[in-house]
């Protein structure tokens, strides 16, 4: 869980005086490219008749450790509200593209019945 700590981030920086030029735009990055917004009545909606996130975005906690649940899959480290929505992401990968860029720690015994769904039902 440490790995998926040093190499995948759900959260925002912390930003203050103190820092660099880098670090305000990774965190305008996160802002404009890596927010989940819910939404409901659209083409392609997340929202159930429940009001729940089909992505699991309203299942978020706020934890100082990654954690796994009991299938396997992990639950990000995010240590404030602010970073409820926050897409889990690479800094590294991030800054190099410059959009959108998902990255999700794939470890788990549902890896296969996962990609299964995404190659055929995507």
């Amino acid at each position: 869980m440490h790995w998926i700590d040093e190499n995948i981030s759900a959260e925002f920086p912390d930003i203050d005086e103190t820092s660099t030029e880098a670090d305000i735009n990774y965190s305008n990055m996160i802002e404009s490219y890596m927010i989940h917004k819910c939404s409901s009545g659209t083409v392609n909606s997340c929202l159930d008749s429940n009001g729940q996130c089909s992505k699991h975005y309203t299942n978020n906690k706020i934890q100082a450790k990654t954690t796994f649940d009991e299938r396997g899959f992990p639950e990000y480290r995010r240590r404030t509200v602010r970073s409820l929505k926050v897409v889990p992401h690479n800094r590294k990968i991030l800054e190099a593209w410059n959009g959108h860029a998902n990255v999700e720690f794939a470890g788990s015994t549902f890896l296969v019945l996962y990609l299964y769904k995404v190659i055929h039902f995507s």
